[in-house]
């Protein structure tokens, strides 16, 4: 029985050294993989596949840290020009299109907007986008918002 208790014992050894031994791997290959993304995100995107669509451009500034102008106009520009050959298509999709984040592109239109090079028409996500020079369909081109109901003081 001595024997069979030993033999136990050393498999079971064996089979936790084997065991440590892939869990240090997958460790050491998890902070490796991290920390060459980190050190060198451009060589890693290079040797990834190049997908359908463009990868979303992010933010590469400090948090809270403001955009320079030359990029705002680069991005108003780029969207404007994308809304002139593309008139009446909504954010997620332009900016999908631009290999933005809608959440960066928020800015430049309100900028391109309040200069009037832009019209809007629709609320919250089904807003649509048009050149401020061009027929948008409706008219107006002016983005309806809701009012609220004014109570009456008596």
């Amino acid at each position: 029985m001595n024997d069979i208790q030993s033999e136990i014992n050393d498999r079971v050894e064996h089979f936790v050294n084997e065991i440590s031994e892939l869990a240090r791997r997958a460790a050491y290959e998890a902070l490796s993989s991290a920390l060459e993304h980190e050190i060198a995100p451009a060589v890693a995107s290079a040797t990834r596949a190049t997908p359908s669509s463009p990868a979303p451009r992010t933010r590469q500034r400090s948090s809270g840290g403001k955009r320079p102008p030359e990029e705002l106009a680069r991005m108003a520009d780029e969207f404007l020009d994308y809304v002139t050959n593309n008139p009446g298509e909504r954010m997620e999709h332009i900016a999908k299109a631009l290999g933005y984040v809608t959440k960066d592109l928020n800015l430049p239109v309100k900028k391109l907007t309040t200069a009037g090079k832009l019209k809007l028409e629709g609320q919250k996500r089904a807003t649509t986008y048009y050149p401020a020079g061009k027929g948008s369909g409706s008219g107006s081109g002016v983005k309806v918002r809701r009012q609220r109901k004014r109570r009456k003081s008596s």
